[in-house]
């Protein structure tokens, strides 16, 4: 059973749907007014306010406004109705199984609709995201899989991507394990490679979550690894980089976690021009990773 959709879920569906509407836009106008009946209640001065700096702000409280709209909104009830017949979550703003990770996210990188399929559950689950990139030497593919274990053998879960390579071991680890998993895609759920979806069934079926930030059928495009990683990186407690080149999305998004203060861990240590906070620190055991999960 999909996740029940509030009033929100469609607003934000159709708002996106809009010329010049953007994440920052959709974010800023969700956080205040949660519904179009919201906007069209509040004076268009306050409503402007908030939107101060963006562009078109004119033009999309207008289309807002508009009687017109209602078609908008109409539409994505009826591409939520749609989701909902496949077993998709549309998880926006205010949702109750949205992750509080996503929070930290700056308004441009954070999703306004996450996708997703399998058990929601999984998303409460106390978790190592693990970012490495295919592909990996054997001595930090061997790594990885030893932290995985300690983690899993902790009964923590793991945030992992849904490529080939050390991604589809730490899923396999996943199951073996009895550990639910999330598996964050680079692209809308309904483009995940045709050759991983065997072990995508095999993570939903026993209890983990396929996660997109994307539309369904949107990429796959090199460009969004970058907010694949970020996301990833934002759905766990604590965050391994396994071997990140200099500058990859890997990196940054470790950057990233460095920054917001979550527990961050290096396999091997951190490339010379990475800008990590002080905090990071080299894996010389992994059940010292594993601790970092809360």
């Amino acid at each position: 059973m999909s996740a029940p959709t509030t009033p929100t879920t469609a607003f934000a569906l159709a708002l996106l749907s809009l010329e010049g509407v953007g994440r920052v836009t959709a974010h800023r106008l969700l956080e205040r007014f949660p519904t179009a009946e919201a906007v069209r209640a509040a004076p268009r001065e306050q409503v402007l306010l908030r939107l101060k700096g963006v562009a078109h702000a004119d033009r999309t409280v207008a289309a807002v406004c508009a009687p017109s709209f209602e078609e908008t909104l109409d539409e994505a009830r009826r591409r939520l109705d749609a989701l909902r017949e496949r077993q998709i979550h549309v998880l926006t703003p205010g949702a109750p199984n949205l992750p509080a990770g996503l929070d930290a996210l700056d308004r441009a990188d954070r999703p306004v609709v996450l996708y997703a399929f399998g058990d929601l559950k999984a998303l409460g689950w106390p978790s190592l995201a693990v970012l490495a990139a295919a592909p990996l030497a054997a001595e930090p593919f061997e790594r990885a899989q030893d932290v995985a274990r300690a983690v899993l053998g902790r009964g923590r879960g793991l945030v992992v991507g849904a490529a080939h390579g050390v991604d589809l071991a730490l899923q396999k680890l996943s199951l073996g394990a009895g550990v639910p998993a999330v598996a964050v895609v680079g692209a809308g759920l309904a483009r995940l490679e045709r050759s991983m979806r065997p072990g995508a069934t095999a993570l939903t079926r026993a209890g983990g979550l396929l996660v997109s930030p994307f539309p369904m059928t949107h990429g796959p495009f090199e460009h969004d690894d970058r907010e694949r990683a970020l996301v990833q990186a934002a759905l766990g407690r604590a965050v391994l980089a396994v071997a990140p080149p200099p500058g990859s999305p890997e990196d940054r998004a470790a950057a990233w976690a460095t920054s917001t203060g979550r527990p961050v861990a290096l396999l091997p240590p951190a490339p010379p021009e990475a800008d990590w906070a002080d905090s990071a620190h080299r894996v010389i055991e992994a059940e010292a990773v594993a601790e970092m999960v809360a």
